[in-house]
């Protein structure tokens, strides 16, 4: 049915108007991106994807990559089909790595890596492929992002636009339900339904819709996402082995007996010292030493998901190193997935500033991690891994006071939860009020663009959405993108044909001559022409 559509619409190439960014046209999905959406005038380009695996890698990797291109290199350095010809991987169908382990840092780009002088990432940039990321969907939401990582597609076609979503009226929470999936399949998908169930898919994020969006759709005995519960401050799995749930609580009093303090062997190093305070239940952090310390209370929920993320991600390697039957299906032939996914820099950014000394450590925090938490993951399996390290880019600002007192002033009554989006009351015209806001908010002043793409929806620019109750699947939709590919393809298509046509027209009404093919041919059929 959507090639059907695409066909009907193919003749007639509608073209995208120019006040609606690119950025914008890939982020939206009709019904749950909002009336309004505010954008930076200059957003963040400072994404880059690091690749480890060195005697698995091709010894020449793209400068740079569209980031829907990202899934199609890691399905196909497991042998698998994609939609694109990207490998990263030598071309030895004999001999395809079984390990493939995606690390997704959000928060953190290139040039806060540069800005704050996190030189042990900075190392990793210059020691090993590193790829920039381009064609960034806009909003900059984690969870959007990461499934365009495992899927391919931008949020307009996979339509998880957000962690939660005004919807019909009602709040929507993604994958809280079958139809708040990805309308699309994902890498773990790909692996088990070629593969079959025995591949592992392991997943963990302090978000429970980041970490279940990396799993497949249909569960498997082999599918495992852990997620960070802030009441019981543990990691806890709906699917997984109860061996692999783990407690902060139950850790940090035996934090200085344990393997954990190898995270911050860097910052000890560099004159710095991380240590908890049983008696404040708190962590303190020194990154250098000239810095003051850094205090991160277990009691605040924030600075809790900053330290079980870090904690936990080394804990889950440990425990898949050296449990035996998880250590047995990783050495084993059948290809498998570990996803770490971290949020917490974005958390600790908005609640204190990305300027505060908090976000600073929690910056140096990561920096120290980071590097442990990769050399880790690919001794799991030393000579048949593949490994990519995303740093998803830096903190998108926005002047949210502006914002607000201009939804207050004009009485739009929104909640600003959902920001840089905005949804509106039925009552309110979403045209008017977003001209409004774009008069009031000037550019120069709040560094911010204004947005209405429910009036470019409505004239028929941004995409064309196909009816679920016709299709007997969830919305699946028809970006502009793809239908200049098809018409492309399609009179590509028509064009050869013609041609062809054209030829054998031409061979079979040629007039032949003694000198020629066909009177030869003809010759031996007819022997008394002379």
């Amino acid at each position: 049915l959507k090639w059907m559509m695409l066909a009907a619409l193919g003749f007639v190439l509608v073209s995208v108007s120019a006040d609606l960014p690119r950025e914008i046209e890939d982020g939206y999905y009709p019904g749950r991106s909002g009336d309004v959406i505010f954008m930076p005038s200059d957003l963040p380009d400072d994404s880059v994807m690091v690749l480890f695996g060195s005697d698995r890698l091709k010894s020449e990797q793209p400068k740079s990559l569209p980031i829907d291109s990202v899934r199609d290199g890691i399905s196909q350095a497991f042998g698998m089909a994609g939609t694109a010809a990207v490998s990263f991987v030598k071309d030895d169908i004999f001999n395809r790595p079984n390990l493939n382990f995606l690390v997704t840092v959000h928060g953190l780009g290139k040039d806060t890596v540069s800005k704050y002088n996190l030189h042990n990432i900075f190392a990793l940039l210059g020691n090993n492929p590193t790829i920039k990321l381009e064609d960034i969907s806009y909003p900059r939401n984690p969870l959007a992002l990461s499934v365009t990582l495992a899927t391919g597609e931008k949020p307009a076609v996979h339509g998880l636009v957000a962690d939660s979503w005004q919807e019909g009226g009602y709040k929507k929470h993604a994958l809280s339900g079958e139809y708040l999936h990805a309308a699309t399949a994902n890498i773990a998908d790909l692996m088990t339904q070629t593969f079959g169930e025995e591949c592992l898919a392991i997943s963990m994020s302090s978000s429970f819709a980041e970490c279940h969006a990396h799993a497949p759709h249909k569960t498997t005995k082999n599918t495992m996402s852990y997620y960070y519960d802030q009441e019981q401050k543990a990691f806890v799995s709906q699917n997984g082995s109860p061996a692999l749930q783990w407690s902060l609580l139950s850790t940090v009093h035996n934090i200085e007996n344990s393997d954990l303090v190898e995270l911050f062997t860097r910052i000890k190093l560099a004159g710095g010292d991380v240590f908890f305070n049983a008696r404040e239940n708190s962590f303190l952090v020194k990154s250098g030493p000239s810095a003051s310390p850094v205090r991160f209370h277990l009691d605040d929920k924030v600075d809790a998901a900053l330290l079980a993320e870090l904690f936990y991600a080394k804990t889950l390697v440990k425990k898949l190193a050296t449990d035996t039957e998880l250590q047995r299906r990783i050495s084993d032939d059948t290809p498998d997935s570990v996803t770490l996914s971290f949020r917490s820099l974005n958390s600790v950014g908005e609640k204190y500033g990305y300027d505060s000394k908090q976000y600073i450590a929690a910056l140096k925090l990561f920096d120290s991690a980071i590097p442990v938490i990769t050399a880790k993951l690919g001794e799991l399996s030393p000579s048949a891994h593949v490994g990519e390290l995303v740093l998803m880019g830096s903190p998108v600002l926005l002047d949210k006071k502006a914002i607000s007192e201009q939804i207050n002033h004009l009485s739009l009554a929104s909640d600003t939860g959902f920001l840089p989006t905005i949804f509106l009351e039925k009552s309110i015209d979403s045209s008017h009020a977003c001209q409004v806001l774009r008069m009031n908010l000037d550019v120069e002043s709040s560094g911010l663009r204004t947005f209405c793409p429910n009036s470019y929806v409505e004239s028929g620019s941004v995409v064309y959405t196909l009816d679920a109750s016709n299709s007997g699947a969830t919305n699946d939709v028809v970006t502009i993108e793809q239908l200049k590919r098809w018409q492309i393809v399609l009179w590509l298509c028509l064009g050869g044909f013609f041609t062809l046509l054209a030829g054998v027209i031409a061979f079979g009404c040629m007039e032949y001559e003694r000198d020629t093919l066909l009177f030869s041919k003809r010759r031996i059929k007819e022997p008394s022409r002379s």
